[in-house]
C-alpha cells in the first residue's frame, strides 16, 4: 500500500515453492514473533502496530488482544501457555475473524486483522507443540487475512491525514500483511520443518526506509524523511539485499525478513562499505 494511488493486486498468484531452513533459524523466527504481544505490553507497539495511528485510543479489537497479552505475561512466565488462556484464545480468535469478514471499515478490518495476529502469535508459536499442531486451516486464514488487506486498502489516503499519519496507515498494512505471511512460514516451519511461499508476498511493496517506524513526532520523522524517489522496492528485492550484505543499519524487523524469506542470520551476512539504504 502507498499513500499515492497505486495499481491494486486482487488475485496473487498460487505457485508455491518449499523451503527448509536451518532449526537456529527456525527457533530465532519463532521467538521474534512470539516476543510480539510480549512487546504489544511493554511498549505499546510492536513491528506492524504503531500506537500513533490511532490517536484518539486502540480500537476495541486491538484494545481487547493488548488485555489478553497482558494476561498472557502475567500467566505465561514459563513459555507455557495456560490451559485456562489456552481455553480463551480460540473462541476469541474464531470471533475476531467473523468480525473480520464483516468489517464495515477499512479500519475496522484492519484493526481486526492486527489483533489476529497477535492472537495466532501467542496460540501457535507456544512452546507446547502439542497443544496447536499444525493446521491448514490457520495457514489458509491467515493468507486470506493478508489478502483480503491487500485488495481492500484505499488507494487514496484521506487528506485530512498529516504526512507522517498517512505513511503510518500505509506502512501498518504493508507490515500486517508481512507478518501474515511470516507467522504462517513460521508456523509451519516449527510443526513440520518446511514451509510454502508464493509471488504474492515476493512482490509486495516494501519501504527501505525502516527507520521512520521508529521516529516518535511529525518533526522527527520529517527530519528523518528521505527523498521517496526509489524508496519503495519488492520484499523480494529488500531480502536479496539483506541476503547479499547490500543494507545498513539492519532492523529487528529487517532480521525477521531476512530469516522468513532466505533462511538466513544477519551474522552471516557481509557489511555494505558505504552508508545508505541499499546498495545497488
Amino acid at each position: 500500500m502507498n499513500a499515492t494511488p497505486t495499481p491494486q493486486i486482487h488475485a496473487p498468484l498460487q505457485l508455491e515453492i518449499v523451503k527448509e531452513y536451518d532449526p537456529n533459524i527456525i527457533r530465532f523466527l519463532v521467538t521474534g514473533l512470539r516476543d510480539l504481544p510480549v512487546d504489544f505490553v511493554e511498549t505499546g507497539k510492536t513491528l506492524f502496530i504503531h500506537p500513533d495511528l490511532y490517536p484518539n485510543g486502540l480500537p476495541p479489537p486491538v484494545r481487547g488482544v493488548h488485555n489478553i497479552c497482558r494476561l498472557n505475561m502475567q500467566t505465561g512466565q514459563t513459555g507455557r501457555m495456560s490451559v485456562t488462556l489456552l481455553s480463551m484464545l480460540r473462541p476469541y480468535s474464531a470471533d475476531l475473524y467473523r468480525r473480520l469478514s464483516h468489517a464495515a471499515t477499512f479500519e475496522e478490518l484492519l484493526a481486526c486483522s492486527q489483533a489476529l495476529v497477535l492472537i495466532q502469535c501467542m496460540l501457535v508459536l507456544n512452546e507446547d507443540g502439542n497443544a496447536c499442531p499444525y493446521s491448514e486451516a490457520i495457514s489458509v486464514m491467515l493468507a486470506g487475512i493478508a489478502g483480503k488487506l491487500w485488495q481492500q486498502a484505499p488507494i487514496q489516503l484521506p487528506q485530512t491525514l498529516s504526512p507522517r499519519c498517512a505513511w503510518l496507515l500505509a506502512e501498518s498494512v504493508r507490515r500486517t500483511i508481512i507478518v501474515c505471511f511470516m507467522l504462517r512460514s513460521a508456523y509451519s516451519l516449527n510443526t513440520r520443518n518446511y514451509s510454502v511461499r508464493t509471488p504474492f508476498i515476493d512482490s509486495l511493496p516494501f519501504d527501505l526506509r525502516t527507520n521512520l517506524w521508529d521516529e516518535h513526532s511529525e518533526t522527527a520523522w520529517q527530519n528523518a524523511l528521505s527523498d521517496t524517489e526509489g524508496s519503495m522496492v519488492s520484499l523480494n528485492e529488500w531480502s536479496d539485499g539483506l541476503a547479499a550484505g547490500r543494507v545498513h543499519d539492519v532492523s529487528c524487523f529487517s532480521g525477521l525478513i531476512l530469516a522468513a524469506c532466505k533462511g538466513q542470520a544477519v551474522s552471516s551476512t557481509a557489511s555494505p562499505p558505504v552508508n545508505s539504504y541499499i546498495d545497488s
